[in-house]
């Protein structure tokens, strides 16, 4: 059964069922952050549906890949900056892919 119908209530449903941030909502976009501040952003048209932005939503949590994250972001001023270890950084990713992967299943379970 279906309980979200505006961009809103999507990003009420994210916070409240899911290991994230507050999402920040814009006029074309859903900001949110997992426990350990990977970010996940779902960029949307104002003519998109909410079936096409959910959709979206559920295949960007899906695909969230901690070892594309850390080839991504890791180098020695960020290690310097952030003072973790390669294994710590690699760890608090895939805490986060696991938390957004749950999500989404949650997500999918309600929407279909």
């Amino acid at each position: 059964m279906n309980e979200i119908t505006n961009i809103k209530e999507l990003a009420d449903w994210i916070y409240n069922n899911g290991d994230v941030s507050c999402p920040h909502i814009d006029d074309n976009s859903i900001y949110f952050q997992g426990t350990w501040n990977s970010s996940i952003t779902i960029d949307f048209e104002t003519s998109e549906t909410i079936d096409d932005i959910i959709s979206k939503t559920i295949n960007t949590l899906e695909t969230f890949d901690a070892d594309n994250e850390f080839m991504e972001l890791w180098n020695t001023d960020f290690a310097k900056r952030n003072q973790f270890k390669p294994s710590q950084f690699l760890k608090m990713l895939q805490e986060d892919e696991a938390s957004f992967k749950e999500l989404a299943g949650k997500l999918e379970d309600v929407w279909h």
